[in-house]
């Protein structure tokens, strides 16, 4: 697989995970970033989301995603605003993501971008059904988090050709 292709199912890998949890994503490529000798060098938005501050910003705001998402009242992540900050979310993960690797940003953020929209929209879907069913939610929110997770740190690896 090439430099770029590697970026771009990175990029797609991480928007699909963004769709799921909107801040699992940014939050498992600022810690990875954070981690690079290079970054410095790096440009932006790489080098805002792996400062630290942004990392402590994060974490807990993801924590609380993937707590909150088992509750009966969560909202639909399928509102306008849910959407549009999912994109938003799956868009500057990717953007970081190549702008580490010194690559174009275009093309990974519109695919991140897109990649969130599609899966916000799947994952509902499919979890719809049994949101009247607390426990049955519940379990298909913890796979889905797993799932989420798996893919995301699967995706930071091919993104950033770490093996």
């Amino acid at each position: 697989m090439t430099n770029s292709s590697s970026l771009l199912w990175g990029a797609l890998a991480l928007g699909l995970v963004t769709g799921m949890r909107s801040m699992l994503a940014p939050t498992l490529t600022s810690r990875a970033l954070a981690a690079r000798d290079d970054i410095e060098d790096a440009n932006e938005p790489a080098r805002t989301l792996a400062a630290h501050r942004t990392r402590q910003f994060l974490l807990p705001l993801a924590a609380g995603e993937l707590l909150g998402d088992k509750m009966t009242f969560a909202p639909d992540r399928t509102i306008l605003p849910s959407m549009a900050f999912r994109a938003l979310s799956g868009g500057v993960t990717a953007a970081a993501l190549a702008s580490a690797r010194r690559e174009p940003i275009g093309l990974p953020m519109l695919i991140g971008a897109t990649a969130a929209l599609v899966a916000s929209q799947v994952g509902l879907s499919l979890r719809k059904p049994y949101q009247t069913e607390p426990l049955a939610n519940a379990g298909l929110g913890l796979a889905e988090d797993c799932l989420a997770l798996a893919m995301g740190n699967a995706g930071l690896r091919c993104a950033l050709g770490e093996r």
